[in-house]
């Protein structure tokens, strides 16, 4: 019986190498593949607790989006499981979806997963964190200096889909 392929999956955040999550990718020896970048542009804002989302592409009231840097691994299926943890798949906080990356380097077209924002709040957080003028094409350490990592937020599972809506409850300041 052939062995099943493993599942890549393209971080853009915390997961990344030398970023606050990325000890759960290092504990689960998921191989690390090389770094990527979105095949198709894509809107990438960061939300409450300096926390990266990666939208639905292209955002329905975006007419760009950037191409969105990050890595690749392939976590086995145990691994994968508690990514989906981690991203709160469980809750609405993210969904693990199809993505096509290009791997930088050798060009090579990848198909991949990633945690995007889930479909539920997508729309009105782009929107909440200011639109075209809030995208980034990469979360990089100054963005992450900001993060307040699970074990500091408010009690509960839910701690962070909670805040996301709070933060869409709430005006922004522009």
């Amino acid at each position: 019986m052939a062995e099943a392929t493993p599942t890549m999956v393209f971080v853009y955040g915390t997961l990344k190498r030398g970023f606050p999550n990325h000890p759960l990718l290092a504990a689960s020896a998921s191989p690390f593949v090389g770094t990527a970048s979105t095949a198709a542009p894509a809107s990438l804002v960061i939300g409450p607790y300096a926390v990266p989302f990666l939208l639905p592409t292209p955002s329905p009231s975006s007419s760009s989006g950037r191409v969105v840097s990050g890595e690749l691994y392939a976590p086995s299926p145990a691994a994968l499981a508690e990514l989906d943890a981690l991203e709160g798949t469980h809750i609405g906080v993210y969904e693990r979806r199809p993505i096509t990356v290009v791997a930088n380097g050798s060009g090579e077209v990848v198909q991949a997963e990633a945690y995007f924002a889930h479909p539920s709040y997508a729309e009105a957080l782009w929107r909440r964190c200011g639109g075209e003028a809030a995208e980034i094409a990469e979360y990089t350490l100054d963005h992450a200096a900001g993060y307040v990592p699970k074990s500091e937020r408010a009690p509960g599972a839910a701690g962070l889909i909670d805040a996301i809506h709070r933060f869409l409850a709430t005006a922004s300041d522009d």
